[in-house]
Formats: C-alpha cells, sequence, structure tokens
C-alpha cells in the first residue's frame, strides 16, 4: 500500500507540474479514499501529504479559473482547500484559503464578506509571523475599502501594506502598493499623487526586470493621462504597455490595453478607431476564455455606440455584457451595466425605463456597499428627474450623490455634482445659484488638472451667460472651452463648442457668423459619425435660415434632424424637431400645419413623461389657436402649460405664459383682463430677479434678455387707457434697477418703488426740490416714443410719437427700427471711433494685428468716406431728425433753463446737446442746460440720503493708467490734464493710477473723471498694478463701476 500510495503521488505531482490540474486532483481524491481502508500509521502520514498536495492542486484550480472570470467555480477551489487546510491543521494554507476568497467575493462585488475572509487571513498571518502575507492581506483589504469608497481607510491600509514589504525588501510587493496606492489617488481625483506613485512603481518594475509589471505599470499611468485629457500622453503609455504586453505574450494585459486605447479614441472623436481597438480587445478576451473581460468589452462597446447614436446597438452590447455579468455573479460590473442602460433610455426619452434600470443599480450598489457607484447612480436618476422636469426630486438626488461624493473624498465626482446641479438651477430660472455651483465645479476640475471637466465647465458657464444674454460673456468661456477642447484633441467637444458658439450669434443676430460655427461643428460630426450631434446641428441650423426668412431652407435642414432622431430612436429630440418645424409653419402663416406638428411632439413630450416639453407644447398651441382666433382653445393650452409650469416649479416658464396670456387678451380687446396678467407677469419677473441675489449684472441681463416686454406692454396699455401717470411709474420700475439697489443697500434708504401699484408715488414731486428745471422722460416702443415732462410743480404732462411716421417723411424706410436709424448714424453723429480716435476697451488683446493688405484697404476706405460729399448733410438731417422726433413735440413745455433728460437703452446715444430744429438753429445745449440721468429713482435716492454720505467738493482724474497687456493712451493722458487744469487738481496718471490710489481718494470727491481702458458692458476699468514684478511677469487691476 505504501509503494502504491507513493507511485500515486509522484504521478500526481507529475500531471500537476504538467498543467493537467484536474487528472492530479481525481488521483489524489481516490488515494485519501482508499487511505480509509489502510492502518492508521499509513493512513496519518500520507492523509497529511495527499492532503498538501491536494490543497495545493484546489489552490492552483481556483487561481486559474478566477483569472478566466470564473469567480464562482474559483470559490468552489478555495473552499476545498480551506476544508482540507483546516483539516491537516495547516494555519498557512489556512490563511492562504481565506485571503484567495476574500478576492474572490471582491470580484463578486461582494465586498463585506470579501472584508471578512481578508480580515481572517489577516489575523492568522500576523499570528504565525507572515509579514509577507500580511502585507498581502493589507494591500487586499486596501483594495476592499477603495472599492467601498472608504478612500482613507484604504490609503491606510495600503501604507501598512507598503512599510512592511519595504522592510522586509520585498520590491515586487512594494511596487503592487505604489500601484495600488496611484489607482486610489486617481479614483479621488489627485492625479499629480496618481502620476507619482505609479511612477514609482515603472522605477521598481524596470529595476527588477519585471516587464509584465512594467507594462501595467505604463498602462495604469496611460489611464492617469486621459483622465486629465492629455490622450495624446495617454496613448503613448498605453502604447508602450501593449508593445511590452504583446512581446511576452501577455494576452490578457494585451487586451486590456486595447480597451484602454479604444477609450483614448473614443476620447478624441476617433469613433472608427475607438471600434477597432475594443473589437481587438473583446477578440482576445473571448479566446482566452476571460469573461469578466468580455463583459468589459460589451459594456464599452455600447458606451460607444451609446456616444455616435446608435442606441439599438448599445442597448444590444450592454445586455450582452450584462447577461455574462450575472452568470459569472459579477454583482458589481451587474449594476454597472443597470446603470450604463438606464443613460441609454434616458438619451432615448424612455425616461421611465431609465428610472426602471437607474434603480436597478443603485439597489446593487447599496446592497455591496460600493459608495461611489451609489453616487453615481443617484446623479444619473437626478439627470432623469430633471429631463422630466421634475426639479425637486432632481435636486434632491444629485444632493445625495453630492453628499456622497463629499464624503468618500472623490474630487472629480464632486465636481460632476455641482455642474449637474447648476444645470438644475439653470432650468428653474436661478441663475445666479447656478452660476455659483457651475464656478464650484469649474475651480475643482481646475484645481485637480481635469482639463477635459474644466472645458466641460467653461461651456456651461458659457450657456448661462447666453441664456442671461451677456453674450459678450458667453462667447468668452466657449472660447475658452473650445481652445482646450482642441488642445487636448476631444473632436467631439470641440464640435459642441463650435454648436454652442454658433447659438450665440444665432442670439446677437449675427446669423452669417453662427451659420459658419454650426457648420464647422456639422462638419465634425459627419466624419466621427455621431449622427445624434449630426442632428443637433442640423436643427440649428435650420432655425438660422428661420431667422434670415429662408424658411425653404429652414424646414430642408430640420427635416434632415428629424430623419436622423426617428431613425436613432431619440424621442425626445424628435418632438423637439416637430416643434421648431411648428415655428417655420407658424412664420408661414400654415397654423393648420403648425398645430399638426405640436400636437405630435406633444404626443411624445406625454408618452415620454416629459413635463417641461409638455407645458412648452401646450403654450405654442396656445399661440396657434390664437392666430387662427380660436380664443377659449387658445386660452385652454395656455391654462394647461400654466397648470404644469406652476406644478413643476418653472418660475422662468410661468412668467412667459403670462406673457402669452396679456397678449391674448389685448387680441380679443379686454384690455382689464390683460393689465391685470401685465401687473402678474411684473411680480413674477420680481420673483425671478430676487433669485439672481446681489448680482446686479444678472439682473441687468436678465431684465434686457427676458424681462422688459410685460414692462413695455403694460407702460403702453396704461398709457393707451389715459392712466399716462401709472405709465411712468411701470416704465420706472425696469430702469437702472442694479444702481438702484445698489444705491438703496449703501445709503439704507427705502424709497425704491416696488411691483405693488401702492408704491407708486413721489416721483412726479423729485423736482419740487430742484429751481428753474423740468425733466424729459423718453421711452421707446413697438415704434412709438413715449415722452413725459415732469414739472417742478408736480405737474405731469404726457406726449406720444409716431417714429414710424417720423421715418417716412424724412424719406426712410417705413419697416426702419429707431435702433438701427441710430446705429446707421453713430458715426455722422459723432459716436462711434473715428481714425484719430483711441479703442479705450478691454478687448484690445483680442485685437489680431491688420495685414499690409489690410492697412492699404482701410486707408482706402478712409479716404472713400473723407471725400463723401454727402456726408455733412447726412449729420445735418439725422440731427433734425432727432430733434423732430425727441424735442420739438414737448419744446413748449421745456420752460425752466435746466433739462434733467432721462432716455431709454439705445438712446443714451442720441447727442441731445447738439440736436437743433434746421440750420442755423440754436443747438438745444445752447438754450438749456442739459444733464442726462439713468433713471429717476436713482435721482430720488440721492435726494433722500443723508447729508454726510455724499462729498460736494474736490475731484478726482484718471488718465491713461500704464497695464503692460494694453496699449497707452496719449490722448486720455492730455485728456485727464485738460480735465484737471479746469478743475484745479493733479490727475492721476500712467503709473500713479492704480486702484489702491483711486481708492484712497474716491470717496472724499464729488467729481470722478475717468480716460482708461474700460469695459461698457461689464462695468470694469483697467488700473495700474501697484506692485513691482520680477521681470517677465505682469499683473493689472479691474475696478468694477455699477452704472
Amino acid at each position: 500500500m505504501i509503494a502504491f500510495m507513493t507511485i500515486a503521488l509522484l504521478v500526481s505531482l507529475f500531471l500537476r507540474n504538467s498543467n493537467r490540474i484536474q487528472k492530479a486532483i481525481e488521483i489524489c481524491r481516490e488515494c485519501l479514499i482508499l487511505l480509509n481502508s489502510t492502518d492508521q500509521n499509513s493512513k496519518d502520514i500520507f492523509i497529511v501529504v495527499f492532503g498538501k498536495v491536494l490543497f495545493i492542486l484546489y489552490i492552483k484550480s481556483g487561481i486559474m479559473l478566477k483569472t478566466l472570470g470564473e469567480n464562482l467555480k474559483a470559490k468552489e477551489y478555495f473552499e476545498r482547500a480551506l476544508a482540507i487546510a483546516t483539516e491537516i491543521g495547516d494555519r498557512r494554507g489556512e490563511a492562504s484559503s481565506y485571503g484567495n476568497l476574500g478576492t474572490v467575493f471582491l470580484s463578486l462585488g461582494q465586498y463585506a464578506k470579501a472584508r471578512e475572509y481578508l480580515q481572517k487571513a489577516l489575523v492568522i498571518r500576523t499570528e504565525i509571523g507572515d509579514r509577507k502575507g500580511e502585507a498581502t492581506d493589507y494591500g487586499n483589504l486596501g483594495t476592499v475599502f477603495m472599492l467601498l469608497g472608504q478612500y482613507n481607510k484604504a490609503q491606510e491600509y495600503l501604507q501598512k501594506a507598503l512599510v512592511i514589504r519595504t522592510e522586509i525588501g520585498d520590491r515586487e510587493g512594494e511596487a503592487t502598493d505604489y500601484g495600488n496606492l496611484g489607482y486610489l489617488f486617481q479614483s479621488l481625483g489627485q492625479y499629480d499623487k496618481a502620476e507619482e506613485y505609479l511612477q514609482r512603481a515603472l522605477v521598481i518594475k524596470t529595476e527588477t526586470g519585471d516587464r509584465n509589471g512594467k507594462g501595467a505599470c505604463y498602462g495604469n499611468l496611460g489611464t492617469v493621462f486621459q483622465s486629465l485629457g492629455q490622450y495624446a500622453k495617454a496613448r503613448e503609455y498605453l502604447q508602450k504597455a501593449l508593445v511590452i504586453r504583446t512581446e511576452i505574450g501577455d494576452r490578457k494585459g494585451e487586451a486590456t490595453d486595447y480597451s484602454n486605447l479604444g477609450i483614448v479614441f473614443k476620447s478624441l472623436g476617433q469613433y472608427d478607431k475607438a471600434q477597432e481597438y475594443l473589437q481587438k480587445a473583446l477578440v482576445i478576451r473571448t479566446e482566452i476564455g476571460d469573461r469578466k473581460g468580455e463583459a468589459t468589452d460589451y459594456g464599452n462597446l455600447g458606451y460607444l455606440f451609446q456616444s455616435l447614436g446608435q442606441y439599438d446597438k448599445a442597448e444590444e452590447y450592454l445586455q450582452r455584457a450584462l447577461v455574462i455579468r450575472t452568470e459569472i455573479g459579477d454583482r458589481k460590473g451587474e449594476a454597472t451595466d443597470y446603470g450604463n442602460l438606464g443613460t441609454v433610455f434616458m438619451s432615448l426619452g424612455q425616461y421611465a425605463k431609465a428610472r426602471e434600470y437607474l434603480q436597478k443599480a443603485l439597489l446593487i450598489r447599496t446592497e455591496i456597499g460600493d459608495r461611489k457607484g451609489e453616487a453615481t447612480d443617484y446623479g444619473n436618476l437626478g439627470t432623469v428627474f430633471m429631463s422630466l422636469g421634475q426639479y425637486d426630486k432632481a435636486q434632491e438626488y444629485l444632493q445625495k450623490a453630492l453628499v456622497i461624493k463629499t464624503e468618500i473624498g472623490d474630487r472629480n465626482g464632486k465636481a460632476t455634482c455641482y455642474g449637474s446641479l447648476g444645470t438644475v438651477f439653470l432650468s428653474l430660472g436661478q441663475y445666479a445659484k447656478a452660476r455659483e455651483y457651475l464656478q464650484k465645479a469649474l475651480v475643482i476640475t481646475t484645481e485637480i488638472g481635469d482639463r477635459e471637466g474644466e472645458a466641460t465647465d467653461y461651456g456651461n458657464l458659457g450657456n448661462l451667460f447666453q441664456l442671461l444674454g451677456q453674450y459678450d460673456k458667453a462667447e468668452e468661456y466657449l472660447q475658452r472651452a473650445l481652445v482646450i477642447k482642441t488642445e487636448i484633441g476631444d473632436r467631439n467637444g470641440k464640435a459642441t463648442c463650435y454648436g454652442s458658439l454658433g447659438a450665440v450669434f444665432l442670439s446677437l443676430g449675427q446669423y452669417a457668423k453662427a451659420r459658419e460655427y454650426l457648420q464647422k461643428a456639422l462638419v465634425i460630426r459627419t466624419e466621427i459619425g455621431d449622427r445624434k450631434g449630426e442632428a443637433t446641428d442640423y436643427s440649428n441650423l435650420g432655425i438660422v435660415f428661420m431667422s434670415l426668412g429662408q424658411y425653404d431652407k429652414a424646414q430642408e435642414y430640420l427635416q434632415k434632424a428629424l430623419v436622423i432622431k426617428t431613425e436613432i430612436g431619440d424621442r425626445k429630440g424628435k418632438a423637439t424637431c416637430y416643434g421648431n418645424l411648428s415655428g417655420v409653419f407658424q412664420l408661414l402663416g400654415q397654423y393648420a400645419k403648425a398645430r399638426e406638428y405640436l400636437q405630435k411632439a406633444l404626443v411624445i413630450r406625454t408618452e415620454i413623461g416629459d413635463r417641461k416639453g409638455k407645458a412648452s407644447c401646450y403654450g405654442n398651441l396656445g399661440t396657434v389657436f390664437q392666430s387662427l382666433g380660436q380664443y377659449d382653445k387658445a386660452k385652454e393650452y395656455l391654462q394647461k402649460a400654466l397648470v404644469i409650469r406652476t406644478e413643476i416649479g418653472d418660475k422662468e416658464g410661468k412668467f412667459e405664459i403670462l406673457q402669452h396670456y396679456a397678449i391674448l387678451y389685448l387680441s380679443q380687446d379686454k384690455k382689464e383682463e390683460s393689465r391685470s396678467c401685465l401687473y402678474l407677469c411684473i411680480e413674477k419677473y420680481e420673483e425671478l430677479r430676487y433669485f439672481l441675489g446681489a448680482n446686479d449684472q444678472f439682473k441687468t441681463s436678465f431684465l434686457e434678455h427676458s424681462g422688459i416686454f410685460p414692462y413695455k406692454l403694460l407702460c403702453s396699455l396704461l398709457c393707451d387707457t389715459g392712466n399716462a401717470r401709472d405709465a411712468l411709474y411701470v416704465e420706472e420700475l425696469g430702469r437702472a434697477r442694479g444702481l438702484s439697489d445698489l444705491m438703496v443697500e449703501k445709503y439704507s434708504v427705502g424709497t425704491h418703488i416696488s411691483a405693488d401699484p401702492q408704491s407708486w408715488f413721489g416721483l412726479e414731486n423729485i423736482f419740487k426740490k430742484k429751481n428753474n428745471c423740468s425733466c424729459l422722460y423718453i421711452s421707446y416702443f413697438d415704434s412709438d416714443l413715449r415722452l413725459w415732462i415732469l414739472k417742478k410743480s408736480g405737474v405731469v404732462h404726457y406726449r406720444r410719437i409716431s417714429v414710424e411716421e417720423n421715418l417716412v417723411q424724412a424719406g426712410l424706410p417705413k419697416d426702419l427700427r429707431l435702433s438701427q436709424f441710430l446705429y446707421g448714424n453713430f458715426r455722422s453723429l459723432g459716436i462711434l471711433p473715428t481714425k484719430d480716435c483711441e479703442d479705450r476697451s478691454l478687448n484690445m488683446v483680442k485685437l489680431q494685428p491688420l495685414s499690409p493688405a489690410q492697412k492699404s484697404s482701410a486707408r482706402l476706405r478712409l479716404v472713400e468716406e473723407d471725400e463723401d460729399e454727402d456726408e455733412d448733410e447726412k449729420v445735418i438731417s439725422a440731427l433734425f431728425l432727432c430733434y423732430k422726433m425727441f424735442i420739438a413735440p414737448v419744446y413748449d413745455l421745456l420752460e425752466e433753463p435746466e433739462v434733467v433728460i432721462v432716455p431709454d437703452r439705445s438712446l443714451y446715444k442720441v447727442p441731445f446737446a447738439a440736436l437743433s430744429e434746421k440750420e442755423g438753429a440754436q443747438y438745444l445745449s445752447e438754450t438749456h442746460r442739459i444733464r442726462v440721468i439713468p433713471s429717476l429713482t436713482t435721482l430720488k435716492i440721492i435726494q433722500d440720503s443723508p447729508e454726510d454720505y455724499h462729498s460736494n467738493t474736490g475731484a478726482l482724474i484718471i488718465g491713461n493708467p500704464k497695464v503692460n497687456w494694453l496699449p497707452p493712451l496719449p490722448s486720455a493722458r492730455k485728456e485727464a490734464e485738460m480735465v484737471g487744469r479746469l478743475v484745479g487738481v493733479l490727475p492721476l496718471v500712467g503709473e500713479e493710477a492704480t486702484k489702491q490710489a483711486v481708492l484712497e481718494r474716491i470717496s472724499s470727491v464729488s467729481l470722478i473723471h475717468f480716460a482708461a481702458h474700460g469695459d461698457a458692458e461689464r462695468g470694469e476699468i483697467a488700473l495700474s498694478p501697484s506692485l513691482v514684478l520680477p521681470t517677465g511677469e505682469t499683473l493689472s487691476y479691474h475696478m468694477k463701476i455699477t452704472c
């Protein structure tokens, strides 16, 4: 029996060494059965020997199965190994079995169980003094804590592992720990630290000649650079990894590198190449039987097809991934696939299905303790609720995500949450809050070096400024995003930036430029195969052609967009196309067709649960029925829209619907109802304005962009119904609000009028305190000028002037707007810069130098202008016409020697002092002393503020501050010196004109005069730096002026 057992033992060892594991296992098991019938001494000896051999065979089989992704089978073999080790009293083997079972549970996403088994292994290793094994367990436990989102604990355990490895001289293990710490810091968005630790690992792997480990380090560094948006560097390192893996025959590692390179190519917008590399990875994984890796590749391909708008294919591949994950028991991967399928359904507008799948993902993540994944699912669910117009719920879920990301220290994820919350507040019209959150996101992405995220945040801020009508700022931020996207090679992101810039130029009415940028976006989308983006660009180009009145072309492009949206299954996008086409038909007067398309859009919005879109459809149908004269139906649909807007908390949408109501009532000549609606509109606007906080810049642009219409319409309606006095108060509500708010706060006075008519008193009495002074108040709306004259006695006179009639009498086109007339005559009115006028804008740094040809062309144009014989006549006729419209109708009422003029918006550009009735007549400045103010409210606040708040003497003159990055202004210096001589003070000029010097003197003077570079939109003035900087460094200060 002993001889037989010895031969059997030698055979099993031979089979093990020749990798015929299963056969070796069978022999060992049969021998153990035979040993039960032999004597006790032989039995005791051979049970231990065969037990140890069988233990090794089970461990080896388990490791092999785990490598192939067969975790459940591997678990079975490790459990058998554990049973044998326990039976024969092999403590080291017992610890090894617990450790291997821990890594299996880790792969299965059963983190609590993984932690339990690894802790058991650690206890035994510590007791028996197995320091190398102890370090292994600390390292694996660190990985468990990392996956649980407990990053502090993960770092603690990985550091413990590293200390032991260093002490015992285990260089290979040391490199492993550096690599794991690098991955930890990468997860936390600490990319500099991640790179540092991975580079340490790489050095050791290189020194020890571990080519496989070296390849892994290159691959991990590649993913770090990918996270940073450094795609060229990511590609370089992943290619290095791939070369090594291929040379040493590491097919699993080779597949990993192909997969990661595929993701890099996707980020670069090279979708064909991305698909090629991901397919290569999939082929290898399938050949070597790596089922877990196979599922990963199916998932990545699904994500790629989703980006391309190929949603059917995306769903197919993600479902394949899900099947494999479920079969092999990979719960974490299963949750990932449910989450990705949820985002696919979200893109398709199938929000109920999206929510269902994301909830499944969330349930698994919660059960297995994957906090980072849990936060991701909360974030995606927040996006679903946002798409459904359920903003409270969206905010709730995104806040949950933010809390988790903050707790686990995931800075990158935290930035994503801030960005998503910013878009929620954007949708709610809470622009100040939106900006705050988007800025928070930008700070983090900039700090952690996430260039792709930084570009995204710049883009979102650009979109915010566009909504607020701050187009200069929108363009600036979108250009920043474009620069980054171009630098990192992100073609899809580049196309998005071009599209957003096109939308900005569209809002500005610069249709040629809008078309140019949208065409650039379209070219890229078509080249990279992004069908969803392609449809978006066709749609936006359709809107450009619609704005240009090219309705056939608009319809053609919108139909192209509709075809693509239909083909890719994007239902929400399809509804948007129907809505846009409806707008074209409405402009063409084809109201039946407009109604048909809006009904189609409404059906889709209702089916997918898009409440905000549904409200938009109801509102537009209301306007269509109004155009058709079906007023009852119009009111019914507007009411439906109003109910939804109210329920979802869309204050800005509610504001728009109330405006539609006001217009509807006016169409029916129901002036009282219209007036009530307009009062509600103004109340709603004041609410929206409150949400903009203390940002007067936001408030001003929001008023100009969205809020001015109801004020103007109500003013017009009140005037038409004989209530010119109340009309003046309504008009005043929209004037110089930012400045008024600031003054009320600074001077602690409460004289600012509100939307409540009960507060409308006192303005007509402002001039009782002024001797020999009257006020000319001007409003312009709908081709009509409205002029009020306020007298010292408190009497208010009113005149209404037809601009259209005056323009026609002057031989100008009937449909010419007053703003266009003024703009066209700026040069003749001495407003636009001439060849002798300095450019004092802050945009000088953006200007490109003219080529010799351009300079020559410019000189020719100036000569032509100088030689224009009609130029003088044009100046005179423009001045006469302005006098006829603004002054002549009320000249008989301007009996006092001083006139205070309160112009309306673009009318500030009218040179009132230079106006005269006819050639040879006196200029207005020769008969009256003229002052121009922004609003009556600001004047009243100044009058009512305490005496000691203002200086009544002294002057501060600033001229040509020295700013290195701006050209000098010699004429500004002369101007400052001239004004200084007139008022008897020395001006601050050149290097003396610092922000510190200005702030020290500004509060003690009554007159301030600037002759410097500035930005009229942002109220900024460039001043000299206060510090002397080292050579090569530049610094300047901007001082903010509110007006």
